[in-house]
């Protein structure tokens, strides 16, 4: 019999937990920012059009930037990568997972290394999305301001 995945909680991404659980790999979510960075594998991962895209994979240590700069930056990451879907998909979550792992996700998924690692597609602006994550530049659009 087929799980039931209707009722997965929002914290959780339906496409790593849906992947872990065929696979029976673990799979271990958390709820918020401050979690994550009470674990030493704690990461952020920044995706969007529903898992099809991993943007960012982020040590949450490394975070240095408000939750709202967060969100900003995974607007503008979104924008350039899927504009056609409005915003609609892109999603943030927390979870933990050891250095050397990969994030299941589209487009290659994404990696955990320990430093902050950016899908390839971003690398013209990787400078200024590692700014935002610091706390030095408030979005990828605007630099400073």
């Amino acid at each position: 019999m087929d799980p039931d995945y209707s009722d997965i909680p929002e914290h959780e991404s339906p496409v790593r937990r849906m992947i872990a659980d065929h696979h029976g790999l673990p799979f271990r979510p958390l709820k918020t920012l401050e979690e994550a960075r009470a674990f030493d594998d704690g990461v952020v991962i920044l995706q969007g059009d529903w898992g099809s895209q991993i943007y960012a994979v982020i040590p949450a240590a490394r975070i240095r930037c408000s939750l709202e700069s967060l969100h900003r930056l995974l607007r503008d990451l979104d924008g350039i990568a899927w504009a056609c879907n409005d915003g609609e998909g892109a999603a943030i979550y927390y979870e933990r997972c050891p250095v050397g792992s990969g994030v299941a996700g589209g487009m290659g998924g994404g990696a955990v290394t320990g430093d902050i690692w950016i899908h390839g597609d971003f690398g013209d602006i990787s400078e200024e999305i590692r700014d935002v994550i610091s706390g030095n530049r408030e979005s990828v659009e605007t630099g400073n301001g």
